[in-house]
Order: structure tokens, then sequence, then C-alpha cells
């Protein structure tokens, strides 16, 4: 058992994590190309995007990856060839507490439009009163936490092509809201 993590043994927990990063890693590289295409000066804002739909378009951004978080967000698309990521950055404790008090992002990949990987992580307080009090400050957040991996250049080659989590890879104090 991982500690402070019942029902996750340590031989489970570091291979999806491993996973994670290694998958993340790679829709980097993907794109870093893309990357370097996007800070080249253009005619478009670099908050808005373009107009024809480039780098930062919030049209394609606009609906959430996920259903974790309650606040908007703020888009953010970066790549506008085969290798997109759709982000939506989520800041509403700084920005709007009445919106939800929540930090975190929510991150969606795709390849020529078939999504890859989409991965939300974050924090919810959800008892502010508890950082005030001097009571164990981790509980009063709530963590926030979908992970899905798809492979559709596998499908009917393996068994599972997909995998999905929606369990923290982490264990703490803090509470943990399904998505």
């Amino acid at each position: 058992m991982g500690l402070g993590d019942p029902g996750r043994d340590a031989s489970g927990s570091g291979g999806s994590t491993t996973l994670v990063f290694a998958v993340l890693l790679s829709v980097l590289v993907a794109t870093s190309g893309i990357g370097a295409v996007a800070a080249t000066p253009g005619t478009g804002s670099a908050v808005g995007g373009t107009a024809d739909g480039g780098v930062g378009d919030p049209q394609r951004a606009s609906v959430p990856p996920t259903t974790c978080f309650v606040g908007e967000g703020y888009p953010l698309s970066i790549g506008n060839g085969s290798a997109t990521i759709d982000a939506v950055v989520h800041a509403s404790v700084l920005t709007d507490p009445a919106a939800g008090d929540e930090f975190g992002v929510e991150l969606a990949g795709s390849l020529d439009g078939d999504p890859l990987v989409t991965l939300a992580a974050g924090v919810r307080v959800d008892a502010p009163g508890l950082i005030t009090n001097g009571t164990n400050p981790f509980a009063a957040f709530d963590l926030l936490y979908a992970y899905e991996l798809r492979l559709p250049m596998f499908d009917g080659v393996v068994g599972d092509s997909e995998h999905r989590e929606d369990r923290p890879p982490v264990g703490s104090a803090a509470g943990t809201v399904p998505c």
C-alpha cells in the first residue's frame, strides 16, 4: 500500500504516473516544431489568436475537455496543424472566488483530429475556514483529477487501446472530487 493512499499498491502507482509523463513528453516533442512556428511574429493577437483559427484560437478551446472544474477558465490552444493541445487554465481561486475557488488546468492533446490524451489536474477550496483556524491546511482542498489515454492506431490490434483513471496518483489529507 502507498503511504496515505489506501487501496493502491506501491507497484501500481508508479506505472501509471510514468505512463502519463511519457505520453505528455511525446506530445510535447511532437509539437515542438509547431511551437517554433507559433512563436513567429504574425498579425494575430497573442491572447486572442488569429481570425483564421490559428494559434490561441479561443473557439477551438472554448469547450472544456473535462467536467472537473466549475468555472469557465481561460482557453489556450497550441498548434494549428495535425498535432494540437487545447488547454483551459482555471485560476478562479485567484481571480474570481465566487466562480468556484479552483486552481488547475485541463489539457487535451490530439493528432490529426483524433484525441490521444486528456488530463485535468487541480484543487478546489472546499473549507476556507480550515486554513485560518490552523487545522491541517490540506484538508481544506479537494483534488480534481481525470486522465484518459486513447491510442486509436491500436484499435483492434490490442485488447484495450484506451486507459481512463479518475483517482489522483497522490495520497494526501485532501479529499477527491470525481470527474
